[in-house]
């Protein structure tokens, strides 16, 4: 129908917009004329937008979550066997910033459109390279990077505006759940965070952090604490050392010597760590031998740092509790009352409650 608007009878012109279906004014769209500066209006569908950081790796979902408005969702609103943009409006983008393994396959980094092909029993998310069209109205399977294929599950509680959630975070891993009335189904994503974290630290030890020795001291103690690339932290420790000395490098280097199977080796630095190590160290090893079970070497440990300060009433009270640990009731009598001598106003009162 061919309407010309430079009539000069408006009335037939809004009469004839009536008859074609434009004169309910909620249901004018943008894109049905030739307008350069259109309304914005909220969505139906809100933009949501989920992100988590695992190790080094940033993970995002952006999409638009529909609700069920009482409607029949999977099998209904969701047809079983067709490909769904799993969102509503344009693509649902998932963006990573590292290659990651999604239920053992590699997927590279980078913005994908995620996809859903939804059947009774089983859901298969579909990664694609394009992210970049309207839902999946112009998905090709040529386009796919990856596809992976998972079980349906009861919804823990019913949601009724569907959306993307991170579930059972690791420091390597987690699982990403699409959840939308009274279903579910989620995939695992891993990243080589180990590997990732050597390549980031190296990195950081060829920068600002090459001149310092607490930045050598971090990167051996993360190895340490991991348990890997032991051969490289020992060097990275020893660097450290070389540039100042002090408890906290040597006690990262005995724990790579012990986990190296070099006990007598680490006793060595542990005892020169415990020769130089001011009060306050001393005072937290001690804590963490008691932590260990080994309240007899957390008893030498905290007389070391009460003898290098007399006044430090930590140490006094810890060398208290060791004492009593063992059963040695007077001794830790007497360690409580030197502690209690020493404390702060605020602190008094658990320590006369230990004496009691």
């Amino acid at each position: 129908m061919y309407i010309n608007f430079n009539t000069t009878k408006p009335i037939l012109i809004f009469a004839i917009l009536l008859v074609s279906g434009f004169g309910s004014f909620s249901t004018l769209h943008a894109q049905d004329f030739n307008l350069h500066n259109p309304v914005s209006l909220p969505d139906k569908s809100q933009e949501s937008m989920v992100r988590q950081r695992i190790g080094y790796t940033d993970i995002s979902i952006l999409y638009h979550s529909p609700a069920t408005r009482g409607r029949s969702i999977w099998g209904g609103l969701v047809p079983y066997g067709q490909v769904w943009r799993a969102g509503a409006n344009e693509n649902t983008v998932f963006t990573i910033t590292d290659d990651v393994e999604i239920m053992g396959n590699v997927l590279p980094a980078g913005s994908y459109g995620l996809h859903l092909l939804p059947e009774k029993e089983e859901w298969t998310f579909i990664f694609s390279k394009n992210h970049t069209s309207w839902g999946s109205y112009f998905y090709d399977a040529q386009e796919d990077a990856l596809r992976v294929s998972v079980p349906v599950e009861k919804a823990p509680e019913y949601r009724d505006w569907m959306a993307f959630d991170f579930h059972q975070r690791d420091r390597g891993s987690a699982s990403i759940f699409l959840t939308w009335g009274d279903l579910r189904a989620g995939f695992e994503l891993k990243t080589d965070i180990d590997q990732l974290a050597l390549e980031n630290i190296r990195l950081q030890l060829r920068s600002d952090a090459y001149w310092e020795w607490f930045s050598w001291c971090q990167a051996a103690d993360y190895c340490a604490q991991y348990n890997i690339n032991t051969k490289q932290a020992l060097e990275w420790i020893d660097r450290s050392i070389a540039m100042q000395e002090n408890f906290s490098n040597l006690d990262v280097k005995a724990k790579l010597l012990n986990q190296m199977g070099q006990k007598s080796a680490a006793e060595e630095v542990m005892a020169r760590a415990i020769e130089v190590g001011v009060p306050l160290y001393l005072e937290r090893y001690g804590r963490r031998l008691m932590r260990q079970d080994n309240n007899q070497e957390a008893i030498f440990v905290f007389q070391q740092a009460i003898k290098k300060d007399p006044s430090y009433w930590r140490a006094h009270f810890n060398l208290g509790n060791a004492l009593e640990a063992t059963g040695k009731m007077k001794p830790a009598q007497k360690a409580f009352k030197k502690a209690l001598e020493a404390a702060p106003s605020a602190s008094k009162g658990a320590i006369q409650a230990k004496i009691k």
